[in-house]
């Protein structure tokens, strides 16, 4: 039996055909610490909802705390992890020239880490068998996820400093589909949250997102930042967002040097890419906010990811708890280019891809910081289609979609049609989402008038405020911050809650700073 499915399995891994979900949910192993007292049901939930076979568990007796030395690494999870894989026939071990073992078949792909297992690995001296001779700092490093660890655990290396390439990384000129994956590669995330209860919504959720499909804004938050050390990052972020929008999900962008600020009426959120502050802030912090289930969000942060189990420290943790139902972290200081590229993570999911998948294709480096948190075989956009648009459930959303596909992905192109629909059905998303797409292309005036015809539609106070926000920054952007500020100084009279006001007086201050604001009581 073990023969015939690694047959199988070595016939997948040669790019025959793309798995699918239930070929996915056969090739995972579900590992959990037995020293956990909740850890067993979570991953027997886990395993029920997924359809994943309850064989496929792996008990480890690890420490419960989520920094862990390399010692109690080594000790309770790699070798015991080793051990079990080849006990159970998932791998293929053989011996090279040198005696070192080798993995040249594995019936695993996919290794999911249930709440419980340790986060991270602090930093060691003298390690037996370490090679510190990369150059500084990155060779003399030898920190690291535990997730991060496991995806090379099939590597049987001594070496634990410094960084490995990712080969299925685009970032390295490889697709995530061609060629496949080798079997020395772990594709690993984790289910983890501040609560128990968070992490099985975030399961719930997703799969909920695949059969109905994941509708409503993409937020991308940029720097404007020019240094060449740091532009990276403000490019990947813009880039998820170019996707998202090709693919006929509307997107808002925010390009000032803050994130976004407290007040800014963040709504129906699906997507959210952004950086850079070390903790969760802005309207993202607002107890009551929620991303749309299934939501795919992440902040780039050398420590978003920290600690899992803190609801208001980093960011990573935070956003699960506010609804996501993925992201990633980093849960030491990993240095910009060994992050995660958000534009290759959102592309490739937007393309069909399962979590993991998309999130492997877009982590150049293994053996280091990051962390996937999330059910790997989610896949957001299952129910999205590359034709036409068509969606079982029926919305503006799907509408929005429709059109924007009818002119292959080009919101610009789209314009009369945007127009038309919004006359047409009285929605101000249509244009609100035209004005976004002009104004990011620098088309100004356009986006003004954009912005300022939806507010004339919108019904809903909290769109309402932001429409203004955005016509305000239009004209901004077209230098007349005078006129922006007026513009802003009439909302004071309609928006009125201490949110809405102090954020107006914030972006008046900053338009016209020579005439002082009006006071900031009602």
């Amino acid at each position: 039996m073990i023969r015939k499915a690694l047959l199988a399995f070595i016939l997948l891994t040669a790019g025959i055909r793309a798995a699918t979900p239930a070929e996915d949910a056969a090739s995972t192993v579900v590992i959990y610490n037995a020293n956990d007292p909740d850890a067993k049901g979570l991953a027997d939930f886990y395993c029920t909802t997924r359809g994943i076979d309850p064989t496929h568990q792996i008990p480890l007796a690890t420490p419960t705390t989520e920094e862990i030395s390399r010692s109690d690494y080594d000790a309770s999870i790699a070798g015991a992890l080793r051990d079990e894989f080849v006990k159970r026939g998932y791998w293929m071990v053989t011996k090279d020239m040198m005696n070192r073992s080798i993995v040249i078949a594995s019936q695993v792909r996919y290794a999911v880490l249930i709440r419980g297992i340790p986060l991270k690995i602090k930093e060691c001296g003298d390690y037996p068998g370490d090679s510190r001779i990369q150059p500084a700092p990155f060779g003399s490093i030898n920190a690291a996820s535990v997730d991060s660890e496991l995806s090379v655990l099939a590597l049987f290396s001594p070496q634990i400093s410094g960084v490995l390439n990712n080969p299925v990384c685009n970032n390295a000129s490889r697709s995530i589909f061609n060629p496949q994956p080798p079997p020395s590669l772990l594709f690993v995330a984790r289910l983890d949250a501040p609560t128990l209860d968070e992490v099985k919504t975030m399961v719930l959720n997703g799969i909920k997102a695949e059969k109905e499909g994941l509708w409503g804004w993409g937020y991308i938050d940029l720097r404007s930042i020019t240094s060449a050390g740091y532009v990276q990052g403000d490019n990947w972020i813009r880039e998820a967002g170019a996707a998202m929008r090709r693919n006929g999900i509307p997107v808002i962008s925010d390009d000032l040097p803050d994130t976004f600020q407290a007040g800014f009426p963040i709504t129906d959120a699906a997507a959210y890419y952004g950086w850079y502050s070390e903790n969760i802030d802005g309207p993202f912090a607002d107890p009551f906010f929620r991303f749309v289930p299934g939501a795919v969000a992440a902040h780039l942060h050398s420590f978003s990811a920290v600690t899992l189990h803190d609801p208001l420290k980093g960011w990573t943790a935070p956003l699960i708890l506010h609804g996501a139902g993925a992201s990633v972290g980093n849960v030491y200081e990993p240095y910009l280019s060994f992050t995660t590229d958000f534009g290759t993570m959102a592309s490739t999911l937007l393309s069909g891809a399962n979590l993991a998948e998309g999130y492997y294709a877009a982590q150049p480096v293994l053996s280091w910081m990051s962390v996937l948190v999330g059910d790997p075989l989610y896949r957001p956009y299952a129910c999205f289609s590359d034709a036409d648009g068509t969606s079982p459930v029926k919305s503006v959303w799907t509408d929005y979609r429709r059109i924007i596909l009818s002119h292959n992905g080009d919101v610009l192109q789209s314009a009369a049609d945007l127009i038309a629909r919004a006359q047409q059905g009285g929605q101000s998303l249509y244009l609100e989402a035209l004005g976004a797409a002009q104004m990011d292309a620098g088309v100004l005036p356009a986006a003004e008038a954009s912005f300022r015809d939806a507010a004339a539609l919108a019904k809903n106070n909290a769109v309402q405020f932001r429409l203004l926000l955005e016509q305000a920054r239009a004209i901004e952007k077209q230098g007349d911050g005078l006129r922006g500020a007026a513009l802003l100084r009439q909302g004071l009279i309609r928006f009125t809650s201490s949110s809405q006001r102090g954020l107006l007086l914030a972006w008046i201050a900053r338009m016209d700073p020579i005439k002082p604001a009006p006071s900031s009581s009602p």
